[in-house]
This record gives C-alpha cells, sequence and structure tokens, in this order.
C-alpha cells in the first residue's frame, strides 16, 4: 500500500497541515535520486530561499520488495518533506511541478501579486512542456534505442527550436534584461535555465542557442549560473556528488545525505 493523506472529508480540521506548510522555520527533505536534471529548478529554490534542507536517498527504489516506492504518496519521487520546527508534524508533498510551485510561492518565486503570478506560471509551464516531452521519450527506460534516436532527432529539430523562438521574444518584450517577470529570478527563470542545460548537452542542440540569434535566453540562463547563491551550491560537495544521469556511474554520496527511513521521514530520513 502507498502512503495516503489524512481524511479531509467531513470538515475536517486541517489547520495544522496548512500552518506547517506555511510557518516561515519550517524545514525540508527531499527525496530523489544522486542526480540533477529535472531537481535542478527544485534545489535552486530552496538555495536561493535560503531554505534549511536535506537531501535524501532511496534505499533501494528498484528492490523487489518495492518498500521505498511503497513509501511515497505515488510510487514516486520526488518527494518533498516539509518538517515543522519542533518536528510534531511532517507533511510529504509529492510531484515535482507540484514542489516547484508551494516551493516558488512560499519562497517569493512567483512575483509580487496575481498578475505576475500568472506570467511566471505560464512561462514555467511552456517550459515543462518540452522537458516532459523528452523525459517521457528520449531519456525514458522503455523506449528502444532506436526510437530513442528519432525522437532525439524530433526535439531538437522541431520542439526546441518552436520553444526557443517563442520564448526569445517573450524575454526581449521584458527588456532583455534576462528575466521574464520584473527584474529578479523566478520559477520561469529557473525552469528556462534546465531546460538551456539540457539542450546544450547535444551539439545540434548548443548550435541553436548562440549570443547572436538567442541573446535574451542566454542572458537568463547567465543570470542563474552567475547568482552568488548557486555559485556556492554548485561548489558544495553534494552538488559536485550528484550525477548528471543515472546513466553515468556512481559518484561516492556526500557526508550531508541522509536514506529515506521508509516511514515518513519524520525525522528527515536516516
Amino acid at each position: 500500500m502507498v502512503v495516503t493523506y489524512p481524511p479531509t472529508s467531513n470538515n475536517a480540521d486541517t489547520s495544522a497541515q496548512a500552518a506547517v506548510l506555511d510557518a516561515a522555520d519550517s524545514t525540508y527533505s527531499l527525496l530523489y535520486f544522486d542526480t540533477q536534471g529535472i531537481l535542478n529548478p527544485t534545489r535552486n529554490l530552496l538555495v536561493l530561499g535560503d531554505a534549511t534542507w536535506t537531501q535524501l536517498y532511496p534505499q533501494d527504489w528498484e528492490n523487489e520488495d518495492q518498500l521505498d516506492k511503497k513509501s511515497t504518496p505515488f510510487e514516486v519521487m520526488p518527494v518533498l518533506y516539509v518538517h515543522a520546527k519542533d518536528g510534531s508534524l511532517t507533511i510529504p508533498i509529492a510531484e515535482s511541478r507540484v514542489i516547484e510551485l508551494y516551493l516558488a510561492e512560499k519562497l517569493g518565486f512567483l512575483g509580487k501579486n496575481s498578475y505576475e503570478r500568472l506570467l511566471i506560471t505560464s512561462f514555467a509551464s511552456s517550459t515543462a512542456s518540452p522537458w516532459d516531452t523528452f523525459i517521457s521519450t528520449v531519456a525514458s527506460i522503455h523506449v528502444p534505442p532506436e526510437a530513442k534516436q528519432a525522437q532525439l532527432i524530433h526535439f531538437l529539430t522541431k520542439i526546441a527550436p518552436q520553444w526557443i523562438r517563442v520564448h526569445e521574444e517573450h524575454l526581449k518584450a521584458n527588456g532583455l534584461n534576462g528575466h521574464y517577470v520584473g527584474d529578479t529570478i523566478t520559477l520561469a527563470d529557473l525552469r528556462t535555465a534546465a531546460l538551456i542545460d539540457l539542450i546544450q548537452k547535444f551539439p545540434p542542440g548548443a548550435q541553436l542557442l548562440t549570443p547572436e540569434a538567442t541573446p535574451a535566453l542566454l542572458m537568463v540562463k547567465d543570470a542563474v549560473d552567475n547568482h552568488p547563491k548557486i555559485v556556492n551550491w554548485r561548489a558544495s560537495e553534494l552538488y559536485k556528488s550528484q550525477r548528471s544521469s543515472r546513466a553515468v556511474p556512481l559518484l561516492p554520496a556526500a557526508s550531508c545525505v541522509r536514506l529515506n527511513d521508509r516511514q515518513g521521514n519524520k525525522s528527515g530520513g536516516i
């Protein structure tokens, strides 16, 4: 059985859970593989927001007993565990997009009003679409190699160019300042920086993003890459111990890493 949430029917009181999620002094544990990629925006939000957080790894995700999977709400990762300061309550948040939105809103990366929030989430959602397409085709373990190559070509010749063209125009419309909305980093910027990293991993993709053709998009990536907090994060033991993908050989785990306790991680893992 999977981990389920307390019932909310019959006008149940959920104020305690909401208080933990909203509290400024909550701490966090993030359960995921020892890889970057899809979790870059989430970890960057935690870093930029000066959150107190711990990285959790599964004990053995592919084990036949499936104890790691069954300890999560949907048998998938990531899961963000939000802990009350006094340790009295822990709330698991599943699904990467939900985690990003929660952290972006709480930590101040969704703009200063409802209009800016609408813009930021729209841009972020648009950027999530090509990323999700790549993950479900080129990066999927269920797609045969010959099909993956065809999907990669389609991604680099159709999907990525369209996204690049459209988003370059939107960024120029905001004044070519390295941001989608306002003058500071938002969730939209973090999602775009992650997608650019992905596209640039492939030589044909790198040719799509040049200072001459896409100055606005590259300014977004530069703003994220050169933020002092991101620079410090990428110099950390934890970041350096994380692989670019699960296809890369394992690296020694950082000393700060804890493991999924498979019991809800109320104390932040083991």
